[in-house]
């Protein structure tokens, strides 16, 4: 990429800098999530114990967005913390119901608040 980025041609040296970019700013977000993690683990001991006996197939993603719930954090916050959309966080929540095995009525929050 930084070869690439000596070339005199603006558009291919524009797009590799962002390239550059995201990939620093997806190791920051990931240490991020990581300090985050250490944190909630120390407030909510053994919280993601318990969510893990109830299945083993969360994802990273999945134990972000349960850990921002298990704050009281409202839809439009987590979206923004996610960097997806409010639609796009529906249909994250949806899915993770699946995986939990939660029945069609009962509500996800509820469930992760009484673990």
């Amino acid at each position: 990429m930084e070869e690439t980025l000596k070339d005199d041609r603006k558009n291919v040296s524009k797009n590799l800098k962002q390239i550059m970019q995201e990939i620093h700013q997806s190791f920051t977000h990931d240490h991020d999530w990581e300090h985050f993690r250490h944190v909630f683990e120390q407030v909510h001991q053994r919280f993601l114990e318990k969510l893990k006996s109830h299945t083993e197939q969360l994802t990273s993603n999945d134990i972000r967005l349960i850990a921002l719930l298990k704050m009281n954090l409202n839809s439009a916050e987590i979206a923004s913390l996610l960097g997806v959309s409010q639609d796009s966080l529906r249909v994250l929540r949806y899915r993770l119901r699946k995986k939990l095995n939660l029945a069609q009525g009962e509500n996800l929050s509820s469930f992760i608040q009484s673990l």
